[in-house]
C-alpha cells in the first residue's frame, strides 16, 4: 500500500541509514513544494517557513528572478531546517478496559478516556484486558493492546505542509499500526523498542516487545527494521522478524497465511459462540480478537488459543467482528482472517461459580452457585451423569436466587452441570458452558473398633473403621492426651485398619482422618477414648482369688 522511510536517529546507527538510502531516494534534506495558482513567495513563506526566514532567502535559494510571477505547477525547494515546526498531539479514538497515562510535566497518573489529547512525553499503560487506539497528526492510527507500555517520544508537525514526525517507544507489550502514506523528507514514523527500531513510510504493521525480544510483522507496505547498533533489513509485505538483544543481523521470515473462517456461521444463537477452523500448517497457536467496530480500534476479546478452535466469552446481543491469525514457532503472528457475525437477542447465561470445572465435591450433598445475569428473573439448571444431558440426573428452575442445593444426594462418580437464564417474559437463553466435576465423598471416621485393645490382648491389637472410596488412605493417631500434642502413634495406612504391638495399660485417645487420592486431607473427628486394662493387675487379681479358695 505504502512505502516507509525514516531518517536515522541516535542508536538507529549507520546500518539503518544505509538501508534507507538504498531503499528510497535521498531528498537532500529539502522539501519540494508545488506552486498552486495564485501563490506568491510571501504566501509560501508565511504558511510554511519559520518567522526568522525572510521571503528573499527563499527567492535566492530557488533562483527566482521575478518574485511576482510564480508559474503554477513549478517547484520550490525548501530546506527542512527552514520549515516552521510545532508540537503535535495524538487523539485517543477509543478505549476498552482500564488504561492510564502519565505526563512528564504532571508526573501523576490519569485515566485515559476517548477524545483525550496527548502530547510528547505522555506515557500510556494498559491493564492486561484493555486496549486503546490513537490517531496522530498525519491521520495514522495505532492500536495499543493489553499489558503494554508506550511512550509518545516525539510528536511534531511542520506547519501546513502535512508532514509530521512521529516517534514512539514501546517499552513492553504489543501495538498494531496503520500509517498513512507519508510525503516529504521530514515525515517520519518510528517505533523503538529496547532491542530494535522499525522505521516506516506508510504501511500496516505490528510490533511486540518483551523479554528482550522484538517481533515485527508487516502486512502492507515496507518496514525498515534495525537491531541496536547493527545491520538492518527491509521487510516486505507478508514478512516479519524477531530481534533479540545483542543480535547481529535481522533475518526476514515469511508470515503464516490467514486461517479459513468461511465455515463460521454468520448468526449465533449462543451468547458464547464456538469458533473453529482448519489448522494452519506451521501454526503453534492462534490469536483471536473480537471488536464491535470494523476498524478494530478497541477490542472486547484479545486471547490466544493452542488449538484451531475457541469459545468466546459471554457477549451481549449485537454485531461483532472477529479476526484470527496463526502464530508460528518463534512467536511471529501471521495474516488475519476477518469475519462478521451477529448474536441473537436472548437472555445471556450466568457465569457458573461452583462446582468449578474439574473440581471435586467431597460430600454427597451438592450445591450449585452462579452469578446473576442481566435481565434474568429465574434460572434453569441441569446436572448430567454418564447418560449425558439427554437423561439428566437433576433438573429444575430456580426463581430469584443464585444458588441451590440439589434435592437428592449424588453417589460417587463423574458429573457435569450447566445453567441458563430466564427473562421476565419467560424466554430462555442458551445454556452456558458445561462444567465437569467429580463427587468423591471423604468419609469422616467417627467410629473406630477398639474391642481388641479393651479386651487386653497380650500380643497385638487391631483397630478397624469404615472404608472410604477406592484409593483413599488414612492417618491414624493415638495419644495419651486429648489434644494430641505429642501422639505416641502417627501413621499413614492404605487400608481402613491398623495393627499395633501390645499397648500399655491406661487411657488412650485415638482418631483417624481420610486422605483423598489427590492428597486432600479430611478433618479429624472428635477423638475416641479407650481404656486398656492392666495385665499384671489382672494376673494378681486372679492369683488372690485362687488363694482364697484354697484357704476355705
Amino acid at each position: 500500500m505504502h512505502k516507509w522511510a525514516i531518517q536515522g536517529k541516535g542508536w538507529l546507527g549507520c546500518g539503518l541509514a544505509i538501508l534507507l538510502l538504498v531503499s528510497w531516494p535521498a531528498q537532500a534534506q529539502e522539501w519540494a513544494y508545488r506552486v498552486r495558482p495564485g501563490d506568491t513567495l510571501w504566501d509560501v513563506t508565511g504558511a510554511y517557513l519559520k518567522p526568522s526566514i525572510p521571503w528573499q532567502r527563499l527567492q535566492d535559494h530557488n533562483g527566482i528572478a521575478n518574485p511576482y510571477a510564480l508559474p503554477p505547477g513549478s517547484t520550490l525547494r525548501i530546506p527542512l531546517q527552514w520549515l516552521d515546526s510545532q508540537p503535535a498531539r495524538a487523539k485517543v479514538v477509543a478505549v476498552q478496559g482500564s488504561a492510564v497515562t502519565r505526563t512528564t510535566a504532571a508526573g501523576t497518573d490519569a485515566p485515559v478516556t476517548a477524545g483525550m489529547s496527548l502530547g510528547s512525553g505522555a506515557l500510556l499503560k494498559t491493564s492486561p484486558d484493555a486496549s486503546l487506539s490513537l490517531q496522530f497528526a498525519d491521520g495514522s492510527r495505532l492500536l495499543l493492546l493489553g499489558g503494554s507500555e508506550l511512550l509518545l517520544d516525539r510528536l511534531t508537525r511542520f506547519g501546513r505542509s502535512g508532514m509530521a514526525d512521529t516517534r514512539l517507544r514501546l517499552q513492553r507489550g504489543r501495538i498494531g499500526n496503520e500509517v498513512r502514506r507519508l510525503r516529504g523528507p521530514a515525515a517520519n514514523f518510528i517505533v523503538d523498542t529496547p532491542s530494535a527500531s522499525s522505521a516506516v513510510r506508510g504501511t500496516q504493521f505490528r510490533v511486540e516487545a518483551g523479554d528482550g525480544r522484538t517481533h515485527t510483522e508487516v502486512l502492507e507496505g515496507r518496514v525498515a527494521v534495525s537491531a541496536r547498533n547493527q545491520r538492518g533489513a527491509l521487510l516486505r509485505p507478508g514478512f516479519g522478524t524477531v530481534v533479540a538483544m545483542g543480535q547481529a543481523a535481522v533475518t526476514p521470515v515469511k508470515l503464516l497465511p490467514a486461517p479459513d473462517l468461511s465455515r463460521t456461521p454468520s448468526l449465533s444463537q449462543s451468547a458464547r459462540p464456538e469458533l473453529s477452523w482448519p489448522a494452519v500448517p506451521g501454526a503453534q497457536r492462534y490469536r483471536v480478537q473480537v471488536s464491535e467496530r470494523a476498524a478494530f480500534d478497541s477490542l472486547r476479546v484479545d486471547a490466544e488459543s493452542d488449538a484451531p478452535a475457541f469459545t468466546l466469552p459471554a457477549l451481549g446481543a449485537g454485531r461483532y467482528f472477529v479476526r484470527v491469525r496463526p502464530i508460528d514457532a518463534v512467536g511471529l503472528e501471521g495474516h488475519d482472517a476477518v469475519i462478521q457475525f451477529r448474536i441473537d437477542d436472548q437472555p445471556v447465561p450466568p457465569y457458573s461459580v461452583a462446582p468449578a470445572a474439574a473440581s471435586i465435591v467431597r460430600t454427597p450433598e451438592v450445591s450449585l452457585a452462579w452469578t446473576g445475569a442481566p435481565g434474568a428473573i429465574a434460572y434453569d439448571y441441569e446436572v448430567a451423569g454418564t447418560a449425558g444431558y439427554a437423561q439428566p440426573v437433576a433438573r429444575a428452575r430456580v426463581n430469584d436466587a443464585t444458588s441451590t442445593r440439589l434435592p437428592d444426594a449424588l453417589p460417587p462418580g463423574e458429573y457435569a452441570w450447566r445453567i441458563r437464564s430466564v427473562d421476565s417474559q419467560g424466554k430462555t437463553g442458551p445454556f452456558g458452558d458445561s462444567l465437569a466435576f467429580t463427587v468423591r465423598p471423604l468419609v469422616e471416621v467417627t467410629a473406630i473398633d477398639g474391642a481388641e485393645a479393651e479386651a487386653g490382648n497380650t500380643r497385638e491389637v487391631t483397630f478397624r473403621w469404615p472404608a472410604g472410596q477406592p484409593g483413599q488412605r488414612y492417618r491414624f493417631q493415638m495419644s495419651r492426651t486429648p489434644d494430641f500434642s505429642g501422639p505416641q502413634v502417627d501413621m499413614l495406612v492404605d487400608q481402613p485398619e491398623i495393627t499395633l504391638p501390645r499397648l500399655r495399660s491406661g487411657t488412650w485417645y485415638l482418631r483417624a482422618q481420610t486422605i483423598d487420592v489427590d492428597g486432600f486431607e479430611g478433618p479429624f473427628p472428635a477423638p475416641q477414648v479407650i481404656d486398656v486394662p492392666c495385665r499384671l493387675c489382672r494376673i494378681g487379681v486372679g492369683a488372690g482369688a485362687l488363694l482364697i479358695l484354697l484357704a476355705l
